[in-house]
């Protein structure tokens, strides 16, 4: 896997490290503006409130992951979100960028950590503590944040209530959609990760 590589305090750098380093940002560049892209297309699923959107964008980002490291996973969550805040009047005031940052975050850090290519049962174990972590900080964020922001003073019951009963069956499903996306691009695009590692 592609690392940076740090410079080196009296200037003696190689020309390999210092293309290294512009290498990785033009792939993490290339990376977030297509997970932005993708990110623009949200759509709902049936049988949830209509502000619940799935998107593809988590994909990119584990492909990124699994390119150049788990923390270029991150980053691209953080420029897709940035770029969607500057670019875009979402009407959330970066409330749902932050949100979306946080639970996509909790989605692409734990499946990069534990998958390995080429490895099923690794990709499986990813999946599911990816799912799990992101579900289960979806349901923070909204009650933490979401719920607070844009309904106001709501009952501990009342909220629950709607964690329970859309909150997580949504992130249960996307986790499973966007996860069957991402093992789809894996193998389709295995001959370009290979070259790009």
């Amino acid at each position: 896997m592609e690392k940076i590589s740090k410079c080196n305090i009296n200037g003696t750098n190689s020309g390999k490290s210092i293309r290294f380093n512009t290498m990785y940002l033009v792939k993490i560049a290339l990376l977030s503006a297509i997970a932005y892209i993708i990110f623009l297309f949200e759509f709902p699923l049936p049988y949830f409130p209509p502000f619940l959107e799935i998107d593809f964008s988590d994909t990119v980002a584990i492909l990124g992951g699994i390119i150049l490291g788990p923390m270029a996973a991150v980053i691209i969550q953080f420029i897709k979100n940035l770029l969607r805040l500057l670019l875009m009047n979402s009407g959330t005031g970066g409330i749902g960028e932050l949100a979306n940052l946080l639970v996509g975050i909790a989605y692409v850090l734990p499946f990069c950590l534990i998958f390995r290519r080429n490895n099923l049962k690794r990709f499986i174990t990813g999946s599911v503590a990816a799912i799990i972590i992101m579900t289960v900080t979806a349901g923070l964020v909204n009650y933490f944040i979401n719920i607070p922001v844009y309904l106001g003073s709501t009952p501990h019951a009342e909220k629950m209530n709607m964690i329970y009963s859309f909150y997580i069956p949504f992130n249960l499903i996307k986790g499973v959609i966007v996860t069957i996306a991402s093992y789809v691009a894996v193998k389709a695009f295995k001959q370009v990760i290979n070259k790009l590692q």
